[in-house]
């Protein structure tokens, strides 16, 4: 009883509401249509969103970029840690009406996974974050302290960058002050599927770093329930896909 509960409730919700209308009008369109064209789209249509909003996506476009996270990253239970500076990079805000911020859901697992670190090794944490794109006011970096001071840092073990707006731009700047500090080594935080991207900007400017990834935002195991539509799954793809877009931008403008 509780699985065709699931079952229903994956159609009436969204993705899986959609999923049906889209069903429906491409029955229609085949039935109705004389224009192949506009029965190819809307079949094309109909399988992109299935594939994105299932574990069908996830395992094309997410696990490989979480795997090669997987694989690079320090296991904080068992490889020996140095004292480098912790460099975080920003995941975004969200705003308040009253003009503040707090970290988005990815930013503070990032950050919480550096404070993890950062209570081993008692170094700097650097946060690279400046002001959201239609915002003026209160960076990531800003927000960022805030919440690592609400867990217990100390002020003087906190630096901001809070200049960068795009993961080249986090390389940048971070370049800039370990330059400026004549640091030579980083641990780099950043959520298992930023990681791939991140470290070969990083890579390019010649930044020598230990990646940290901060956890996986999906099921790497798969049961049956995984493979019906959800919301999961397709806010997972589509962090996967602004990914991979990005890594090809990216290697089209040699910035890895």
């Amino acid at each position: 009883m509780l699985a065709l509960e699931k079952i229903i409730s994956s159609f009436l919700m969204p993705p899986g509401f959609f999923i049906i209308i889209l069903l429906i009008i491409t029955i229609y369109l085949f039935l109705k249509s004389d224009s192949k064209l506009i029965k190819f789209l809307a079949a094309a249509a109909l399988i992109f969103l299935i594939f994105i909003s299932t574990a069908f996506g996830v395992k094309v476009m997410l696990l490989p970029l979480e795997n090669y996270a997987e694989e690079i990253s320090l296991d904080l239970e068992t490889e020996l840690k140095k004292e480098y500076p912790i460099v975080v990079l920003g995941g975004g805000n969200y705003y308040k009406s009253d003009g503040s911020a707090e970290p988005s859901v990815h930013s503070k697992q990032r950050l919480t996974k550096a404070y993890q670190l950062q209570r081993i090794i008692n170094t700097k944490i650097i946060y690279s974050g400046g002001v959201g794109i239609g915002h003026d006011n209160f960076s990531e970096a800003d927000a960022a302290k805030e919440f690592l001071l609400g867990l217990g840092l100390e002020r003087e073990k906190y630096e901001s960058e809070d200049q960068a707006r795009s993961t080249y731009e986090n390389a940048l700047y971070t370049k800039k002050w370990l330059n400026e500090n004549e640091i030579e080594k980083v641990y780099l935080v950043t959520s298992a599927y930023h990681i791939y991207r991140s470290a070969g900007v990083f890579r390019a400017q010649e930044i020598d770093f230990i990646a940290l990834h901060s956890g996986f935002i999906y099921d790497h195991q798969f049961s049956w329930l995984n493979y019906l539509p959800n919301r999961g799954a397709l806010q997972a793809n589509l962090a996967a896909l602004h990914e991979l877009v990005g890594i090809v931008w990216y290697y089209l403008r040699a910035r890895i």
